[in-house]
């Protein structure tokens, strides 16, 4: 009968022990759905192994050093094992390390009771070790078959503004149920609804994360729509010069044959040269993607119109991690400036831009923007400001353009001379 009972004592530590492991790899899975792991494989076996023991570390009333530990150890992997945005990393830790005290708590106050109450019955034990497990396995199962896709979402669309809301969200949870843990009084079931508050607050705060997300992708379709009506009118403004030139083609034909018959050769070069320019104008591709291409030709057109020489070299085509609002942001307010700072030049010979973006080999989109100025740059506390009669509209172009740019945690630099001005953008995994 002993050995009965030993083998089933085995057989339950080591289904126990695999079961830990599969709940390891779906706290992992949740983890690398919040934030984006380093490369290599070392880093995914430290990360994997990391995240076993952090969801299973056992937390009893009054267990300063395993809250604290589990608490250290979360936040040197995040910070260390994983890359981008410190406020989206410490949101991981804010989010789900109260979920894991609290439910490692819960559950073993929870079978330790119930054993206690068997009488340190044998058979309950291995029962206990059993469920201990399993419940944890439901646990992030359930979260992640509920959250896999809100948790993406914010980890594509979140700001560092919205990472930090939601840190100070789950902050109070977090400090909470540590608080109560630490300093638990003699009957640990009276921590129970701190710890039921915290999954409701921190649970509820990743269904409040999807209300944003849908709120940022309802304003990037509008967005997209307003980028849309820019082509399309883009577009109805090219056909309708085309449908001009064919309409005037037998006059253009005329005036070039009366040119030639009087031998005016030159005049009639010059007049191919301009019907030349006027029928190609409106069918520049700048670049493969259509909306952004639009907004290319509407500022180009604009820059024309104020006598300004550009140069645009855009080479797009491997591009698959930057979103076209985004990329249409970063491009529209940075002409924008290029454009108001070249226009307040006198002389329109000395007004330029010169538009560089391009994604190389290893994945990164560099995009660079110079422009010729005249006035002096004006710096207050690190800010760039404009001199814009409005004080309201000082630096909201390039305020978008960093929000982009914190998005895809990439890096912006701004640099100018006596007489030039650049933007420089690099983002990687584009």
């Amino acid at each position: 009968m002993n050995e009965i009972l030993i083998a089933v004592d085995k057989a339950a530590y080591g289904l126990s022990g695999i079961l830990y492991f599969a709940q390891g790899y779906l706290f992992f899975r949740i983890l690398c759905c919040m934030a984006e792991r380093r490369n290599g494989k070392l880093w995914s076996i430290a990360v994997y192994l990391s995240c076993t023991a952090i969801s299973s570390m056992v937390i009893f009333p009054n267990d300063l050093f395993n809250i604290m530990l589990d608490l250290i150890w979360f936040l040197a992997m995040m910070l260390l094992a994983f890359r981008g945005n410190v406020w989206q990393k410490l949101a991981a830790v804010s989010i789900l390390y109260p979920l894991v005290v609290s439910q490692n708590f819960l559950v073993m106050d929870l079978l330790g009771k119930l054993w206690i109450w068997s009488g340190r019955a044998y058979l309950m034990d291995i029962f206990c070790t059993l469920a201990d497990t399993c419940l944890h396995l439901f646990f992030w199962y359930t979260i992640l078959r509920v959250f896999e896709k809100r948790l993406f979402q914010m980890k594509k669309l979140f700001d560092h503004r919205t990472w930090i809301l939601l840190d100070a969200i789950c902050l109070a949870s977090m400090v909470s149920i540590t608080t109560c843990i630490c300093f638990s009084p003699e009957e640990s079931s009276r921590i129970w609804p701190a710890a039921f508050a915290c999954f409701a607050t921190n649970l509820g705060s990743l269904f409040l994360a999807e209300y944003f997300t849908v709120s940022i992708q309802r304003n990037m379709e509008r967005k997209n729509l307003m980028l849309q009506k820019i082509y399309y009118e883009e577009l109805e403004q090219n056909q309708a010069q085309v449908r001009r030139l064919r309409h005037d083609m037998n006059n253009h034909l005329t005036v070039l044959r009366s040119l030639l018959d009087s031998g005016s050769l030159k005049e009639a070069d010059q007049y191919l040269k301009d019907l030349e320019t006027r029928m190609t104008a409106g069918n520049r591709a700048f670049c493969k993607n259509s909306i952004v291409n639009a907004v290319l030709n509407a500022k180009y057109n604009l820059a024309v119109e104020h006598g300004i020489d550009c140069f645009f070299h855009i080479d797009l085509q491997k591009l698959t991690g930057i979103d076209a609002v985004s990329l249409c942001c970063l491009f529209s307010n940075t002409l924008d400036n290029a454009i108001e700072a070249s226009v307040k030049i006198p002389d329109p010979h000395d007004r330029h831009i010169s538009v560089k973006a391009r994604v190389t080999e290893n994945g990164y989109f560099t995009y660079e923007i110079t422009n010729a100025k005249k006035n002096a740059v004006l710096e207050q506390k690190g800010i760039l400001k404009s001199d814009k009669a409005d004080p309201a509209a000082h630096g909201l172009g390039l305020s978008s353009v960093r929000e982009v740019v914190e998005k895809y945690s990439g890096t912006l630099d701004l640099s100018y001379t006596e007489d030039t001005f650049t933007v420089t953008v690099l983002i990687g995994n584009a």
